[in-house]
């Protein structure tokens, strides 16, 4: 085992495991990841010990960076996906950060979004942002919270984000997570193929009608890139809306597509951006 001496000796057992090859797999950490690797008491001994040494630097209480030997813990360099993934027990990266980090994003943003069952502060460490969003509470009912998520590797580490499919979705739902109309669509569009089942069950799971209208709009316009047929789309016509709901509320007017159901405003409709 590990135990602190003095503020600059550690004494170290043959049997256990060294704490520097620790530090090399895992980049951002949490104290119960340490804890689950040397115990309680120890843990607490190794991050004293080595924020002293300059080779661990704290984001927050309960939540680290390793440091390599030599660099100054101030400016070390600290992965922003890694350390959304580690905020909470349950992060899933979403919105924006997931179109980033699925290739797809058209921008990289300086805020961090993910996915968590409990509401969070909002967070900055140096000049990146972190917001939590809760798990849409019909995933929760459902115990579906992890529905159109996959997990992909960051710096050897393993993140879990959302899917293609869900964060297609999802970017549809909430476009200010996503930089707004046109960060979003340049984005989507950059999807090579997406599975319309699996959209068609994320949506089934959501049971929100203007979902179903959004999707169908979006997937309509994009049907030859998709390669969507007609008979997924009158699948998802069957639960629009019965009136025409607006896709951004805050803005009055906007253009009726009729099909869908769904006001969407002028300069998507019309694309405007792709005058300029």
């Amino acid at each position: 085992m590990y135990r602190v001496k003095d503020e600059n000796k550690v004494e170290i057992a043959s049997s256990t495991k060294d704490i520097s090859e620790f530090l090399e797999i895992n980049p951002v950490f949490t104290l119960k990841d340490l804890q689950h690797s040397f115990g309680v008491r120890q843990a607490s001994d190794l991050i004293f010990y080595y924020k002293k040494k300059h080779r661990v630097g704290a984001v927050k209480e309960g939540l680290y960076y390793a440091v390599k030997p030599g660099k100054n813990p101030s400016v070390s360099a600290v992965d922003s996906y890694l350390l959304a993934s580690k905020i909470t027990e349950d992060s899933v990266i979403a919105f924006h950060t997931a179109l980033e980090l699925l290739g797809y994003a058209h921008s990289l943003f300086s805020t961090v979004y993910f996915f968590s069952r409990r509401a969070r502060p909002a967070m900055r460490f140096r000049e990146t942002h972190f917001r939590c969003v809760m798990v849409p509470e019909a995933l929760q009912k459902k115990s579906a919270p992890s529905f159109g998520t996959e997990t992909t590797e960051r710096l050897g580490v393993k993140v879990t984000l959302t899917g293609k499919e869900r964060t297609l979705v999802e970017a549809l739902e909430r476009p200010h997570y996503c930089g707004g109309f046109e960060e979003m669509y340049r984005s989507l569009e950059k999807m090579p193929f997406i599975q319309t089942e699996i959209v068609h069950r994320y949506l089934d799971l959501r049971e929100q009608k203007n979902l179903f209208a959004r999707t169908g709009y979006f997937l309509e316009r994009h049907r030859e890139q998709f390669q969507v047929e007609e008979s997924f789309l009158k699948k998802l016509e069957r639960s629009i809306p019965a009136q025409p709901l607006y896709w951004d509320r805050s803005k009055k007017g906007g253009v009726l597509n009729k099909r869908w159901n769904l006001i969407v405003p002028e300069a998507v409709d019309k694309r405007n951006w792709e005058e300029h």
